[in-house]
């Protein structure tokens, strides 16, 4: 998730003006079993359902609020979005919001806001083993008693009702001012893995990557390692653990210039360690939409195809699908800039389209 004071960015520009891109599809585990569709058709599943030519970008957005940071599921015959939502004085908390069609959507509430810290942001869900979903996040801006971005979660069932907020791996990190945010689980044939971002906003960060002894969320938490990812020379931020075609990816959003790449796991999937060897990443190509004038940097002066979230439906209707934030410009709402959900289909998951414009 990005929320930093603006980089220098002359020296890795010409990196990004060098580079081709490549669009690349992906799939997602069974918590994200959320989408389906296919061209000029209505597609249902337990109420749900996607009337892919009459949808319109963005999907999501409030006047008085930016949305980014989305997270998606289907629970009970509906879709259910979390994301951060940012007020006007730059306040964070996460938005939920549901429904049965992808255009119309409930009335925004909020994920329970815990009040020993400042705010929320940047959820993650995935499903537990004993079917229970597992809504991760970080406190933000600040942690108890004004110290840095540390990481939560809550468990529910059906999105109406959760658990008290929890710790999740404080000891990996624990001093005031580490600064831990976008943390996203998966349960692997390693056992249970935590990845995070670590580091200081202005200063150096990392993906970091830790394992749970316990194989609980309980913990405790050791330290795996670093993964060995740089993509145009920086880190990569905004997680999520998929498995696809019988391979472990991963999904994240580069922190420069807040590109989606995918990466295919290239070590051991059973080995902790193995988890630090990845694939070079490939970018993921969206159409940037007419509603979305933004122009000049992405990650600078505006967002595209930013923090995205995955679900791959093709061996149900055909189509993957990717639900990301767009914003025309990085001042409003704390920095975040008025971002609004979006989202994109793919057959062959290297052409991606968006819905017909108005």
């Amino acid at each position: 998730m990005r929320w930093r004071t603006r980089v220098a960015v002359t020296a890795v520009s010409a990196m990004v003006a060098s580079t081709t891109f490549v669009g690349v599809g992906v799939g997602a585990t069974a918590p994200a079993d959320a989408f389906g569709g296919r061209a000029g058709t209505t597609v249902r599943a337990g109420g749900a359902h996607i009337d892919w030519d009459r949808l319109r970008n963005p999907i999501l957005g409030y006047p008085d609020r930016a949305a980014k940071d989305p997270a998606i599921v289907q629970a009970d015959g509906r879709f259910v979005a979390l994301f951060s939502a940012v007020d006007a004085a730059g306040r964070w908390r996460i938005g939920i919001a549901t429904s049965h069609d992808l255009a119309r959507w409930s009335p925004l509430r909020f994920l329970p806001h815990d009040a020993t810290v400042e705010g929320e942001a940047s959820p993650d869900i995935v499903r537990a083993p004993d079917g229970r979903f597992v809504v991760t996040f970080q406190s933000f801006v600040h942690d108890a008693a004004g110290a840095e971005a540390k990481l939560w979660y809550r468990t529910t069932r059906d999105f109406r009702s959760f658990s008290p907020a929890h710790r999740l791996g404080f000891e990996l990190h624990p001093a005031r001012n580490d600064r831990l945010i976008d943390p996203a689980l998966v349960w692997s044939p390693a056992g249970l893995l935590l990845g995070y971002k670590v580091g200081s906003a202005d200063g150096v960060q990392a993906f970091e990557l830790a394992r749970s002894v316990s194989g609980t969320l309980a913990g405790p938490w050791t330290v795996v390692g670093r993964p060995d990812i740089r993509v145009l020379g920086d880190t990569i931020e905004n997680y999520q653990f998929l498995h696809v075609d019988g391979r472990h990816e991963l999904l994240a959003t580069s922190n420069s210039f807040d590109r989606t790449y995918l990466f295919d796991l290239a070590g051991d999937a059973r080995d902790p360690r193995g988890w630090l060897h990845w694939t070079p990443g490939r970018q993921l190509v969206v159409p940037q939409e007419a509603w979305n004038p933004g122009s000049g940097l992405t990650g600078v002066t505006y967002e595209h195809a930013n923090c995205a979230f995955v679900v791959d439906r093709r061996r149900i209707s055909g189509w993957a699908y990717l639900v990301f934030a767009d914003s025309p410009e990085l001042t409003t709402f704390g920095g975040a800039g008025h971002a609004r959900l979006a989202v994109a289909r793919s057959r062959d998951l290297v052409h991606w389209d968006v819905p017909p414009e108005r």
